[in-house]
Parts: structure tokens; C-alpha cells; sequence
């Protein structure tokens, strides 16, 4: 059941003085209009018994009118006869429990007395009528109290209080704001009524304010119930700030009974403030020194260190009630303490051990990998199984990797030899020659990255007989399936004449083959970037125009293997490290303005890595090659055959490709600012 409809705001508190206390309470179950209510007398009853049972409030001042009694006419009477009796100096306290309402168009809330009737607001009585009959009675403070739907309308002002009951008062504590409230279950109180009755009942303090009480309705409520009370001061009224105070009747029996009830160290204390002498001080204080003994004991117990109980022993040994628990638990956390301590220097121990171990492992893996990278497999091998025997869970790397390093050095040697001869072949457009090392490297081991280069070199090698057939003027002979043997006369093969490309021409032949280039790098560059330690070797080189018969293909080789020029120059090596942009490009050739106009767009950026490699960023692409210097010819990997470097700073680079060096029939230069 939700009791009526409407109200406002509220807020502070303060104390009470030395007059009398007067109550009116007004409880209203059986409306003979409005819905029936379960708890509204309850309510004010119980509110009675704690007031006159614990509190300075006397029978003879308590005034109340429940159900029949609570019409119109007898609340005005009553709060009239109030006014009468009550002098300066008195306190008054009202509680008001049944139906509320709410008129939304005139904004005004009202109590609803027993005979008031649905359909007419004749017999309601508006908060200003009640505000302005309570302001009416001089009194030092008057707390009202109201439980009932829209109750919070009454609250209209709010203002900080002092904690001080002798200056004057006027205090509203409602049960909710503007908003329906709850009634509770029949035979118990309203969660508002429970929050103030479970208040007052368990106190102990001589003295409690009016603030006190009202912060821990709320809380109370707020977890109960979907309502929220307010709390506040009656505008134009005599309130100076002041705060009614609630203080304990000076009982000592009742009292002692009470703070028994709550056994606890702030309920004795409050007890010893009232009778210092008291029948049951000796009692009082030896129950506060039981329980204090016994929150050190739960203490330590939580914390259950050896400082916990030694502070614990320290204040109670050696009569305490657990002084005799504490040396034990003391004792068996000392000797877990010492064992503790044994079982670190034995770790420590074995940890110095580890450490050495771990370096022996750190030193023989780090040789290993130098060795590895030094292209010494065999040395390395050795020491990759020389690491294995010192492994231990939790060295990096792992076993798994070292495996994998031994087997590499045991079966790759070979295998790298012919694949980086094959490699070196390609760099150097000679593809028949870089055809013979993947085939042996393949033997080593099917690897499907050599079988894609083989793919490639072929694709190549026809490619070139293609556009070489033409000039030569020759018929090269092609055959998948039949042998051609050898001519046993010495055929002489005339070089063909280079042709001079029109500008259009050799754009989209440069652009072809740089495209073309950038697969083979990028094949490449999936493969190991190891390079192993090998000796050159001789291989069968072909003079130009002789045959060479591979598979069943007959064809004609033009491609001389470079000899190696000399090793690149330190200061080149560590110069041309780093990102550099294109700044300008440009050729004497009339021939080139063409290809240097379809160059413009590009907006290369070249960057240089201590690894040999390379990255290449331009507009159309984003490609990776291996680079690397030789004396002033630069060579990028399927992009740059052989650049000549006319400067080299730290800031500049200059790089020339000459006529007929890279197969075109113009020189051009190209210009680069460094970046960082």
C-alpha cells in the first residue's frame, strides 16, 4: 500500500534544551474514503514507547488521535490546545502517519484526515495551513516528523545547522519528496518508521542530534525501499540554525541493561560517561578491557605476522586470554621463518649456480651465432651441440631453435653454396649459368622458392632469345623433345649492334624490367638472409656465341659472369647508410626526355639498411632489395645493375647510369638529399 500523494526538500540539525518535551502523534488506518493502511498507528505507538521507555519525553506530554479521532476539525483543536500549553522554552515533536496528496496545478501538498472525502479537498489540510499553525507555538525546537506520500513537499528550506540545541529550531524530517511512499506489510512498520525506531532503540549515547538521526534514516530507507526521505527547515519561521537533541533517560539499570544488549567497547564507554561511580563501572570498564583485548587478538589473527602477536603478547603477557595461542602460533611462524630462510640461501645457491651455467650457455650461443653469421657453418655447428649440453628450462633460446640452427649448418652448407651462386648469376643477367647452381641446389634440397627462380631464369632466357633473334639474324632452334647435337665447327658469333630505342620505348622497357626485377626480389627476399662462407669455385663459363646444350633446349650464350670488381670502400659502406629522396634526374640525350618525363611522378625515396638491404618508396610501389657496393659501383639487386657513384656524403648522393653499361642508349644522373 503507498500511503497518499505529495511533497518537497529538507536538510540539517541541532540540540534541545532544558524545557519539556511534548508529542503529538496522528496515525490513520481505517479512512472511511481513501484506501485502508496497515501501519500507521503501529507506527506511532512504537515511536511512543521508545520516546517515553528510553528518552525524556513523560506520558503526560504525549497527545495523539488515531483513526476516528484524527478528523479536520480535531487536528486544528489539538494543535490549538498545544499552543496553549506549551511555553518558551519546551520542545515539540509531531508525527504524522497516514494518506498524503498532491494538487499538481496549484503545487500544493496536503495531509488527508480520516473523514475527508476522494471527490472534494474541503477536509484536506494544505501544508500552509499546518505550517502556519506549528509556527504558531513558541517553542525552542520543533521537529515534525511525516510519513506519508509527498511528504517532501513540506521540506521548502534548506540550511546549514549549528550542533548547539540552545538556539531555536524548526526541523522537517518527510518520508520521501515528491513521490508515492511505502507502507510496509501488516503487523510491521513503514521502512520509514523502522529507520527511526532501529535508530533510537540501540543508542547509547547520553545525547544524540537531530542530524545524526536523519543521515542514518536515509541510508536505511534507501536499501528498503524505492523512496528517498528529505529533511529541512520550515521557512519564515523562528529557526535560528539550532538542532533538537534526543537524550537518554538517566536510568541506570535500563541503561546498563541496554549497553549489555549491545556488548561493545562504545556502549561501556557511554555508560561510564553517565555514572562514572556507577553500580556497574567495575563491570564497565573490565568488559571494555575484555573487548579491547579481544580486537587486538582478532587482529592479529587477520594479519597473522610474527609482529602481530608479538605486539598482542607484549601488551597482555603474560595474563592475557590468549597469551598462551599467541606463543604458539609465534613460535610456529619463527620456525617457518627459519626454514624459509634456509630454503632461500639453498635457491641462492643453486641460483649462482644457475647464473654460471646460464653464462657458460649466453657465451657458447652468442659465439655460435657469430660464427653463424660469419657464413663459418662448421664452427658454428659445434658450438650450437657444445650450447645444448648446458641447456636448461628457461634459457633462451630454446632447444628447439638450436636444433634447428645444427641441422641448418649440417645440410645447408652445400645447398647455400649453389643457391648463392645462382643468385650472383641472376644479379649478373646471366641466367643459363644461375640455371646450373638452382639445379644443383635443388638436388640439396627440393626447395620450392629455387624451383620458383629456376621458373624465372627460364622466363628470362626466353625472353632474351625473343628480342635477340631479330638482330642476330640467326635461327635459334628450339626443340622440347628432340636432342640437337653439337656442331663439331667452330661457329663465330658476331655481337648484334645495339639499337637506339626511341624515348617512349625505353620507358616502358625500363619500367618493364624493373617491374620484373622486383618479383625476383621479392622471391629472394623470403629465402634465408644468411650468406654462407664459401670459396669461388670455378664454374664452366661460355664465350659469347658459344653453345650450350641444357635439357633439351639448344640455344645461343651471350651472358659473361662478372669477374668480382674490388671490395666496396669503408666510408661508401657507412655514408650511403640511411633514407634518401630523389631530388633531380637528368641526361645530355636528347633520347632520355621522354623516360625522364615518365620519371617524374615517382617521387622515390630510397632507404639503406646495415644488413644489406634496401627499401624503395614510390608513388606506384613499396618494394624491398638486397644492395651492395663494390669500389664506386653500387648494385641493388634487380633494380639497379651498376650505378657509378660520383659523390657520396653525408648529405649528397650522385649516381650515374652510363650508356650501353645497363643496356639503354642514353646516360642519365640522378640526384639524392639524405633525410635524416
Amino acid at each position: 500500500m503507498r500511503r497518499g500523494q505529495g511533497l518537497d526538500h529538507p536538510e540539517n540539525t541541532n540540540w534541545t534544551g532544558n524545557g519539556k518535551n511534548y508529542f503529538l502523534g496522528i496515525g490513520i488506518d481505517r479512512y472511511l474514503h481513501w484506501d485502508q493502511l496497515n501501519n500507521a498507528v503501529k507506527d506511532v505507538n512504537d515511536f511512543i514507547k521508545v520516546l517515553t521507555s528510553q528518552y525524556q519525553f513523560e506520558p503526560d506530554e504525549v497527545h495523539t488521535l488515531f483513526d476516528t479521532d484524527a478528523t479536520e476539525g480535531k487536528i486544528y483543536h489539538k494543535i490549538r490546545e498545544l499552543k496553549r500549553t506549551i511555553r518558551p522554552g519546551d520542545n515539540l515533536v509531531v508525527y504524522y502517519s497516514g494518506h498524503g496528496h498532491y494538487d499538481e496545478e496549484f503545487e500544493e501538498g496536503y495531509w488527508i484526515p480520516v473523514d475527508a472525502d476522494k471527490t472534494s479537498e474541503d477536509r484536506f489540510i494544505s501544508n500552509a495551513n499546518i505550517i502556519k499553525r506549528i509556527n504558531a507555538i513558541d517553542t525552542q525546537h520543533t521537529l515534525m516528523i511525516v510519513d506519508s506520500c509527498f511528504s517532501g513537499t513540506l521540506v521548502v528550506k534548506k540550511r546549514s545547522g549549528l550542533t548547539d540545541e540552545r538556539f531555536k529550531s524548526r526541523r522537517i524530517l518527510a518520508s520521501g519528496r515528491q513521490e508515492t511512499v511505502a507502507d510496509g506489510l501488516p503487523g510491521q512498520n513503514s521502512p520509514f518508521a523502522a529507520g527511526i525506531l532501529t535508530y533510537l532503540k540501540k543508542n547509547t549515547e547520553k545525547a544524540i542530534n537531530t542530524t545524526t538521526l536523519v543521515q542514518y534514516v536515509k541510508d536505511f530507507v534507501e536499501t528498503k525501499a524505492r523512496q528517498t526521505p528529505v529533511e529541512g527547515r520550515i521557512q519564515n519561521s523562528a529557526d535560528e540554525g539550532g538542532e533538537f537533541v534526543f537524550h537518554l533517560k538517566m536510568d541506570e539499570r535500563g541503561l546498563w541493561e541496554s549497553v549489555q544488549s549491545k556488548d561493545s567497547a562504545e556502549a561501556y564507554a557511554n555508560y561510564l560517561d553517565y555514572y562514572p561511580q556507577g553500580l556497574y563501572a567495575n563491570q564497565a570498564e573490565k568488559r571494555i578491557l575484555d573487548l579491547k583485548e579481544d580486537d587486538i587478538w582478532h587482529s592479529a589473527k587477520i594479519k597473522d605476522s610474527e609482529l602481530a602477536y608479538e605486539n598482542y603478547l607484549k601488551k597482555y603477557s603474560p595474563k592475557g586470554k590468549y597469551v598462551k595461542e599467541a606463543n604458539t602460533r609465534l613460535g610456529q611462524l619463527q620456525a617457518a621463518q627459519q626454514e624459509r630462510r634456509q630454503t632461500l640461501d639453498e635457491m641462492a645457491k643453486k641460483e649462482d649456480e644457475r647464473d654460471r651455467i646460464r653464462q657458460s650457455y649466453d657465451s657458447l650461443i652468442a659465439e655460435a651465432e657469430s660464427l653463424f653469421t660469419g657464413k663459418q657453418l662448421s664452427q658454428a655447428r659445434e658450438r650450437y651441440r657444445e650450447a645444448l649440453r648446458y641447456y636448461m628450462n628457461g634459457f633462451v633460446p630454446k632447444t628447439d631453435y638450436i636444433e634447428e640452427q645444427i641441422n641448418f649448418c649440417s645440410n645447408g652448407i652445400k645447398f647455400l653454396e649453389h643457391y648463392e651462386n645462382g643468385r650472383r648469376a641472376m644479379d649478373n643477367y646471366n641466367y643459363r649459368l644461375a640455371l646450373q647452381y638452382f639445379g644443383e641446389a635443388l638436388k640439396v634440397d627440393d626447395n620450392p622458392k629455387v624451383e620458383d627462380l629456376i621458373s624465372y631464369c627460364r622466363l628470362k632466357l626466353k625472353e632474351k632469345t625473343a628480342a635477340d633473334a631479330p638482330m642476330e639474324n640467326k635461327h635459334i632452334e628450339v626443340n622440347k623433345t628432340v636432342h640437337v647435337q653439337e656442331d663439331t665447327t667452330q661457329k663465330i658469333y658476331q655481337p648484334p649492334l645495339k639499337k637506339k630505342r626511341s624515348p617512349l620505348k625505353f620507358a616502358l622497357i625500363f619500367g618493364g624490367v624493373f617491374i620484373a626485377l622486383i618479383v625476383v626480389a621479392m622471391i629472394a627476399a623470403e629465402s634465408d638472409n644468411y650468406e654462407p662462407d664459401y670459396t669461388e669455385e670455378t664454374y664452366p663459363v661460355y664465350e659469347e656465341g658459344e653453345e650450350q646444350t641444357s635439357g633439351t633446349e639448344t640455344e645461343f650464350i651471350d651472358d659473361t659472369p662478372v669477374s668480382p670488381p674490388p671490395a666496396p670502400a669503408a666510408d661508401y659502406a657507412s655514408l650511403i647508410i640511411g633514407s634518401w629522396v630523389m631530388t633531380d634526374f637528368y641526361s645530355d640525350d636528347p633520347n632520355a626526355d621522354m623516360w625522364l618525363q615518365s620519371m617524374k611522378g615517382l617521387q622515390a625515396t630510397y632507404t639503406f639498411y646495415t644488413n644489406g638491404q634496401m627499401n624503395m618508396f614510390t608513388s606506384l610501389t613499396n618494394s624491398n632489395y638486397y644492395y651492395y657496393l663494390n669500389g664506386e659501383q653500387l648494385t641493388i639487386q634487380g633494380a639497379v645493375p651498376n650505378a657509378h657513384i660520383d659523390e657520396l656524403s653525408r648529405q649528397d648522393l650522385v649516381l650515374t647510369l652510363y650508356e650501353n653499361q645497363n643496356g639503354y642508349s642514353f646516360s642519365v644522373t640522378f640526384e639524392f638529399r639524405k633525410m635524416d
